[in-house]
């Protein structure tokens, strides 16, 4: 049994003008919002082992202030920044033909890859029924997708998904 966490970056500023996208930072309300999800998280007891996260500035701030309690490797992917959703799922296998021991691991990143991803993993049972998932990922929001197998061994289609928290719809 293995687990996926897809999480999208909370909501940034927009750049001005010369900025890069790459350097955009969190806005007040994407702070809030990832603070309320971290708060979520260490409610429900889910804690990744793994995480892998966009070196993008809003993507490494979200993850501060979501402030998972030491996951048991984090590292920054450039592919989380400037790759699509097949990159992201070679990111989760890779982790666990490196990892083996690990049952999970957090994506950090950006859309529409989290949205095509989770679309494309959580196959199993019917659509997923959280209006938000539905019509889109927002930002700061929160995918968990459940496998029956090994994290190097999923597949699209194969998951289940387990739960999905949008904090910024309540902010």
């Amino acid at each position: 049994m293995s687990q996926v966490y897809l999480l999208r970056h909370a909501k940034a500023v927009w750049p001005s003008p010369g900025q890069k996208d790459f350097d955009r930072t969190l806005d007040t309300d994407g702070i809030e919002a990832a603070k309320v999800l971290g708060e979520e998280l260490r409610r429900s007891g889910m804690k990744p082992e793994i995480v892998l996260c966009s070196p993008a500035i809003r993507a490494r701030q979200t993850l501060e202030y979501v402030d998972i309690q030491s996951p048991f490797i984090l590292e920054e992917s450039e592919k989380l920044y400037s790759a699509g959703p097949d990159a992201y799922l070679m990111a989760i296998r890779m982790a666990g033909l490196e990892h083996e021991a690990a049952n999970s691991v957090m994506l950090v990143g950006h859309n529409p890859m989290m949205e095509e991803l989770a679309t494309a993993l959580a196959g199993r049972g019917s659509p997923p029924s959280h209006p938000t998932f539905v019509s889109g990922f927002p930002t700061a929001a929160l995918a968990v997708i459940q496998f029956n197998s090994p994290l190097a061994e999923i597949r699209p289609g194969t998951g289940t998904l387990r739960a999905f928290f949008s904090p910024s719809e309540h902010l």
